[in-house]
Formats: structure tokens, C-alpha cells, sequence
């Protein structure tokens, strides 16, 4: 159980520069999913709380849920630095109060999470008038376990967005980040190709040191023998390994009807 802080904040809609979107909504800072290589670490680091990440979350209490002037159907994304549908939303159901209260209007609201929680709130999904769900994976059952701790297993999402979709909502699958020799993104193409619009691919992103450290003591535990690997990859800057893996998405997913709509370009 994480150590759990409650804190106020202004207003659940934030905006936001990230390519595609107007606004963010965080309902929590920190993540109970405690993923090892996650990037948003640096946004959820305080001094006065624990170092490590998945430890700690703080839940968010706004004065009220209004949604500002003149916003019309702008894009609204959860979440960009924690996960909306983590464990604590379970009991907290603080994202779906704001879903709730924003249902009817004109937002164009876009969902990325790693739990099946989401299914909970189908019947206010439904009612929205945009809404997509998009789901991030790319590994199987066993290695999630390790580096995903807290988060639904990759088998439990397929589920999640076999159910989604079959309610007439429109779904989208991130495979990332790619764990180089331990993410298998064929198998995910394979497995989600019947219940997604579109799916998108990116590496992993190491640039951070702390997150670089967390995933080299990980991978040296689990698989050893990719160790050198990742020393190319993220040392020496070779992305051969990336680039060969980049055309067999782009083939896999062409053979499969599935529609990629951004993959990591090959710089």
C-alpha cells in the first residue's frame, strides 16, 4: 500500500504542449503501478516524500469539476504524468467523478492507462460524445509482473479492450516502451489486432539516469545475458537492434490489417 497524501489543487484541467492535446488532467502526482522504467518519475519526485517511485501518491482535491470558457471540443488527456485508473481510483473513484461531471460536454477525451479499471466506468463512457481508450503494453503476463508490479496484467487489458470495443468505443493500443529481448511487440499486434482502430510503438526512454540505473539493476536480475545489449543501445547509441525490429512491426502490422499511427522513426 502506498503512502497516501492528500493535497489541493486548482482546477483538474491543465493545458498542455504535448503534440495532439489542449489539456491534461492528473487527478494523482505518483503511481501505485511503481513501473520501473516509467518517465514521469521526475514530475512525481518531492523531497519530503519517498524516493521510490510507486511508494507514494497524492490525491488531488479540487473545489469543483467546471470546465473553463470557451474550451468547446478541445482534447482532454488522461493522464500525462501518473496513471488515472491505478489501484487507488479503485476506492478513490476520483477519475470517474471528473469523467462524470464532464460527460456531456463537447471535450474530446482521450484515456491511456495499464489497468482494466477502466471497464468500471463503460456506462459513462458511452455517454460521452468523443471518447477513445487506449491502453499501454509490451510485454507478456511474466515480465509485466516484474517490471509492471502494480498494474493490470497485459492479458487483463486485452480483455479490457476486447470488452471496450465491443461497447462501440473506440480503442488504440501503445506498445511501450519497447524493453529491448523482453517486450514482444508482434505478439501484442497479434493479440489486439481484432479490437483496436489504431496502435503505436515508441522505445524506451532512458534519458533520465535514475530510471537508466533502475533498468540495468532490473535486467541484470532478470536477464543478464541482455546486459551487453542494452549497453549498445543505451551506452554506445547503437539502435540497430530498433531498427530492425521497426520494419518487422511496420511488416507484422500491414499482414495483420492494423493501422499504425506514429511508430519511433529510426534516428
Amino acid at each position: 500500500m502506498p503512502d497516501i497524501r492528500r493535497i489541493e489543487a486548482r482546477h483538474f484541467m491543465t493545458p498542455t504542449r504535448i503534440a495532439g492535446y489542449d489539456f491534461t488532467c492528473n487527478p494523482y502526482v505518483g503511481c501505485g503501478h511503481g513501473c520501473i522504467y516509467c518517465y514521469a518519475k521526475p514530475f512525481g519526485d518531492q523531497p519530503e516524500r519517498p524516493a521510490s517511485w510507486g511508494s507514494y501518491v497524492d490525491i488531488k482535491r479540487y473545489p469543483h469539476f467546471d470546465i473553463p470558457k470557451n474550451t468547446g471540443s478541445k482534447s482532454l488527456f488522461f493522464s500525462s504524468a501518473t496513471d488515472s485508473y491505478q489501484p487507488l481510483e479503485g476506492d478513490e473513484r476520483l477519475t470517474r467523478a471528473i469523467l462524470d461531471a464532464i460527460k456531456e460536454s463537447a471535450l474530446r477525451i482521450s484515456i491511456l492507462t495499464k489497468s482494466a479499471l477502466v471497464v468500471r466506468d463503460l456506462d459513462i463512457l458511452k455517454q460521452m460524445q468523443s471518447v477513445e481508450v487506449g491502453f499501454s503494453m509490451s510485454m507478456c503476463d511474466e515480465a509485466a509482473s516484474f517490471f509492471e508490479p502494480g498494474a493490470s496484467r497485459p492479458t487483463e487489458r486485452i480483455a479490457a479492450i476486447k470488452t471496450l470495443k465491443e461497447a462501440g468505443i473506440a480503442t488504440h493500443v501503445f506498445v511501450a516502451p519497447i524493453l529491448p529481448g523482453i517486450s514482444d511487440p508482434l505478439m501484442i499486434i497479434d493479440a489486439c489486432a481484432p479490437y483496436v482502430d489504431y496502435m503505436m510503438f515508441d522505445t524506451l526512454n532512458l534519458k533520465n539516469p535514475e530510471n537508466k540505473l533502475a533498468v540495468f539493476r532490473h535486467v541484470l536480475a532478470r536477464r543478464p545475458d541482455l546486459l551487453p545489449l542494452y549497453k549498445d543501445i543505451f551506452e554506445k547509441g547503437d539502435k540497430t537492434w530498433y531498427h530492425d525490429l521497426r520494419s518487422q512491426i511496420i511488416d507484422h502490422a500491414r499482414q495483420r490489417g492494423v493501422t499504425i499511427r506514429y511508430i519511433y522513426d529510426r534516428r
